[in-house]
């Protein structure tokens, strides 16, 4: 592990990324609040939703236990008791997808993506507070997304309120003009959960579908012709466009890889390994561009920009590959080399403000998104320093 990275992640952590989600907090109405624009504005009543609310129980468990911080365990426990006390479909079980600011439900569908941060996140609770509670409710959405959304190949995205109707979802997802009716991002986090979940519990059958899943990768979502994941599915598995995701690809190298050391007996693990080293190669090589990651192919436009979680990830993902491939350095430095373009261009120098949205090549801001809102919480960020600051990445 670079020593360097650990001590200057740790002490990003603790400058920027924490201070800024503390004051999120919604004290009034529970939970932290969901939005706050590119002016730094907090939109105090905006939605909050679940997936949000499972990354944040998430980070400041991960942060609590990692500083063995009482205060930071506070923080989780807010965001913790709001989604007991809100996020939860008492009549049909499993999670809503989306409250209003004061809990009042907004949007009743189940997903199986949501489900799987709420996994995430109870199995890091109860890491930190042993709250038998909490792992049972992950439990319990385990059973629920095996039961209604696992079928014969892969897994159904959303379902109804009460699980009974599969509506059309190819647009639920969909990033520009592409969409599908399955994704592969949903099986790699329902994997990352599992394992959560598999090393809280050791019951045999996570782990069995923690396998299913890893074969998912090697027979539907890994394309061998190019090299990449295959994003976008119809619902029997099979490609539904051309789509072609960076950030998904140097992700998906490092958490199917800390994965699959739970599954040393797999035929699969050999495999998987493999692809792993082939995906960080393949986009070191296809998006590795003046010391950042391109976040997708599809038109120039696009290849221009530089995504906050893609860079995060790709730190991530070229550590993990030079930490199995200690040989090639040329991971350590792009990792390196990223990090120093996240500190200049992405994290923002305003006072109080913390990471950019996206800029783009060059480091410019083209487009003025906000800072918060249900797809950026302190997952990605805070879960890359969390990672750098242990003595080695899962491999």
């Amino acid at each position: 592990m670079n020593s360097a990275l650990a001590i200057e992640a740790s002490d990003h952590l603790r400058r920027v990324i924490i201070p800024f989600w503390k004051r999120l907090k919604d004290e009034v109405n529970g939970g932290y609040f969901g939005r706050v624009d590119f002016e730094l504005t907090c939109l105090k009543k905006s939605a909050k939703g679940i997936v949000q609310t499972c990354r944040i129980i998430y980070f400041f468990s991960e942060a609590a236990i990692a500083f063995k911080d009482e205060e930071l365990a506070a923080y989780a426990d807010h965001a913790y008791r709001f989604l007991l006390s809100y996020g939860f479909d008492e009549m049909h079980g499993g999670l809503y997808w989306s409250l209003a600011y004061d809990g009042m439900v907004e949007d009743s569908t189940k997903s199986s993506f949501c489900f799987a941060y709420g996994i995430l996140a109870l199995t890091s609770y109860w890491r930190l507070r042993g709250d038998e509670q909490a792992l049972q409710q992950a439990l319990q959405l385990y059973e629920l997304t095996e039961e209604h959304f696992g079928d014969a190949i892969g897994y159904k995205e959303v379902l109804s309120q009460d699980f009974s109707s599969d509506p059309n979802t190819a647009g639920l997802f969909a990033k520009d003009s592409f969409g599908g009716e399955k994704m592969m991002n949903t099986p790699l986090h329902l994997l990352d959960a599992y394992r959560a979940l598999y090393q809280a519990t050791g019951r045999p059958e996570v782990l069995k579908k923690m396998e299913r899943i890893i074969g998912l990768f090697v027979t539907h979502i890994f394309d061998p012709t190019d090299n990449s994941l295959i994003i976008y599915f119809d619902r029997d598995m099979k490609r539904a466009n051309t789509y072609r995701s960076y950030g998904h690809e140097i992700e998906a190298s490092w958490m199917l890889a800390s994965s699959v050391e739970l599954l040393k007996e797999s035929e699969h693990t050999p495999t998987i390994l493999k692809i792993c080293d082939i995906l960080a190669h393949q986009v070191y090589q296809d998006a590795y561009r003046d010391g950042s990651v391109m976040d997708e192919t599809h038109d120039e436009a696009v290849r221009s920009r530089r995504g906050h979680w893609i860079q995060a990830e790709a730190v991530l993902g070229f550590m993990a590959a030079y930490e199995r491939n200690p040989e090639s350095e040329y991971y350590r430095q792009a990792a390196e080399t990223i990090w120093t373009f996240i500190q200049e261009y992405l994290v923002d120098k305003r006072p109080q403000g913390e990471w950019l949205y996206r800029v783009d090549a060059s480091g410019k801001v083209t487009e003025p998104y906000a800072v918060v809102w249900p797809w950026k919480g302190p997952y990605n960020n805070g879960r890359m320093c969390l990672h750098l600051m242990k003595e080695s990445l899962p491999l």
